[in-house]
């Protein structure tokens, strides 16, 4: 039998890898078990939540400014998007419209993708 994490289980994995790779560069973080969804704050004012649920939908979001848009998105949480790796697809900086997405939903694949994209601008 497969072994399936819930969505508090992944947000904990996703934590410590984050943590692991990133922490000079992470202001704070807070972790809410009852929704789950973790939220880091970076030293250079940009915001990260991250969000999984038990019916393996996951949504990470990196806010750089409050103006609308100014955010970077990956997600799984509709199929509208037309991409080859439907339901996975990344909103870009500043667009509404959705591309492919090379997450997966995996916390030990996606964060690491994750950790590369943020290095250049943290």
């Amino acid at each position: 039998m497969k072994n399936i994490l819930t969505g508090l289980d992944k947000l904990i994995v996703a934590r410590k890898i984050l943590l692991e790779n990133l922490l000079p560069k992470i202001k704070n973080e807070y972790i809410d078990d009852e929704r789950p969804f973790l939220e880091i704050s970076f030293f250079k004012g940009l915001i990260l939540y991250i969000r999984y649920n038990d019916y393996e939908e996951y949504s990470y979001q990196l806010i750089y400014s409050q103006n609308p848009l100014d955010r970077i998105r990956y997600d799984n949480y509709d199929d509208m998007w037309n991409v080859k790796s439907k339901p996975h697809h990344y909103h870009p900086r500043g667009e509404k419209a959705a591309i492919e997405s090379s997450m997966n939903g995996d916390p030990k694949h996606d964060m690491l993708i994750l950790i590369k994209e943020f290095l250049i601008v943290l």
